[in-house]
């Protein structure tokens, strides 16, 4: 498990988010929560306790380790087939971005 203290996920957060029971997932959980917080405290500077950290950030660092967890699934890019070919995983999620506050979506700044 991960430590909670300036941590946004959690891998019990990630698991429910998935519906993950298996067990045997729990290391990859882990690694992906691990991989997200530490981004995140990199991405805001500092480490903030827990309950500090905005619900919208919190649930986008769920959904961005979830997404990273379900990545290993698809290695090469390719998220299944279709009728017409492949159907590729998509390159941004504006959903995160909207969440976490990247891209088009964050505040400006100055300096």
């Amino acid at each position: 498990m991960t430590t909670p203290m300036q941590t946004p996920a959690t891998d019990a957060a990630v698991k429910t988010y998935l519906r993950l029971a298996d067990p045997s997932d729990d290391a990859a959980v882990t690694t992906a929560v691990n991989a997200v917080n530490s981004l995140m405290v990199e991405w805001f500077s500092a480490p903030i306790p827990p309950q500090l950290w905005p619900e919208s950030k919190r649930q986008g660092a769920v959904m961005l380790a979830a997404r990273l967890f379900r990545r290993r699934n698809s290695p090469a890019g390719v998220e299944s087939f279709g009728e017409l070919g492949p159907i590729y995983v998509q390159r941004n999620d504006p959903d995160l971005a909207i969440l976490l506050g990247l891209g088009s979506y964050a505040r400006p700044a100055v300096g």
